[in-house]
């Protein structure tokens, strides 16, 4: 990972989603491991049955942030302790004179008690962070359960959280870049998705990023792959343009998925 950003998965669900799971089988920290190598960066975990940063501890907090530019909290609102920790972690990044990126998941429509906690958490959290990066869960699988072919959940799972930790990585790439004066609002509504042709998966993802509609902007960022053709960019932005009258920010990344493309779509705050 770059050195001056720091990534803290906080809570169990949020450690799942980067394939931590918790096994009477398999070890932890053999666990953490793997997951590390995988997504490519230096990653924290705070969380209630495995941390590699004692959670309570503020201080030991803080000094993993020594350094950092960067700090880059996940979570998936909705679990009582995961929105106590990401508050501990912004307080020490704002501590330690860091910005702080804040990427939320929304649970998915089927939890209602955690859906609704989330959102009842989202505008402080939000509120917290110079920049909030939020993908609701249901919208993810509205748009990507077509990909799963044999339509088994436990599929879908395992697809969305290596889509949300490809996508994590790639934030934290561009960090190294003009971030911030790129990512010029305070919250995005974001899902990846995939297909052959980048601007059908735009163009299939575009209404369907977001728990209300209604909140979206005609701002809008898109992530593309390195080997995305300069005529496809041109259509996507024309695409987009007729949409929504306003022609999208693009972000080429560092790896050459070309079917995959990430958008970000700016959010009115609550």
């Amino acid at each position: 990972m770059e050195e001056d950003v720091a990534v803290i998965v906080c809570g169990g669900a949020a450690k799942n989603a980067f394939d931590i799971i918790d096994s009477k089988d398999r070890n932890p920290w053999d666990q953490y491991e793997e997951a590390k190598n995988e997504f490519g960066h230096h990653f924290d975990v705070l969380s209630d049955k495995f941390s590699t940063i004692p959670k309570d501890d503020i201080k030991e907090i803080e000094y993993a942030l020594e350094g950092k530019r960067i700090v880059v909290p996940f979570l998936i609102l909705g679990g009582e302790m995961g929105t106590g920790i990401i508050r501990d972690v912004i307080r020490c990044a704002r501590n330690k004179n860091c910005n702080v990126v804040s990427v939320f998941g929304i649970p998915m429509g089927f939890e209602a008690e955690r859906r609704e906690r989330a959102f009842k958490n989202l505008s402080e959290v939000v509120a917290l962070s110079d920049c909030s990066l939020v993908v609701d869960m249901q919208k993810l699988m509205d748009v990507n359960m077509e990909l799963n072919k044999d339509k088994l959940w436990t599929t879908f799972l395992k697809m969305s959280d290596r889509m949300i930790r490809s996508s994590i990585r790639s934030i934290v790439e561009f960090m190294q870049g003009p971030f911030f004066s790129v990512f010029t609002d305070r919250m995005y509504a974001f899902v990846p998705s995939t297909d052959v042709l980048p601007v059908n998966a735009v163009i299939r993802s575009w209404d369907h990023l977001m728990f209300d509609i209604e909140r979206a902007t005609d701002r809008s960022v898109i992530m593309l792959g390195s080997n995305v053709r300069s005529s496809e960019i041109d259509e996507i932005k024309n695409r987009v343009a007729m949409l929504c009258g306003t022609i999208p920010e693009i972000v080429i990344r560092s790896d050459s998925d070309d079917s995959k493309v990430i958008i970000f779509r700016a959010v009115r705050s609550f």
